[in-house]
């Protein structure tokens, strides 16, 4: 494998600049963000569960789960 000196790297202001740029411009896109998150919130009464009221047979039919246990298949004693 060759070994090659290594390179310097120059920062000039100009990329100073454009990095201050960019990430301005990504804070104020996740304060945007965390904006519209908060404004489409629907505020709870005094810090309750929504789901609280939602009885447990509602979610098992709405994911799918079905709590019975199967039936095993019968088996012949080992001797």
């Amino acid at each position: 494998m060759l070994r090659r000196n290594p390179t310097r790297i120059e920062l000039k202001l100009q990329d100073m600049q454009e990095y201050h740029d960019m990430k301005k411009e990504k804070e104020n896109e996740q304060t945007k963000q965390r904006l519209l998150s908060e404004q489409c919130q629907t505020p709870t009464t005094s810090g309750i569960n929504p789901m609280s009221n939602v009885d447990n047979r509602t979610v098992h039919e709405r994911i799918g789960y079905d709590p019975k246990p199967l039936p095993q298949p019968e088996r012949a004693p080992l001797h």
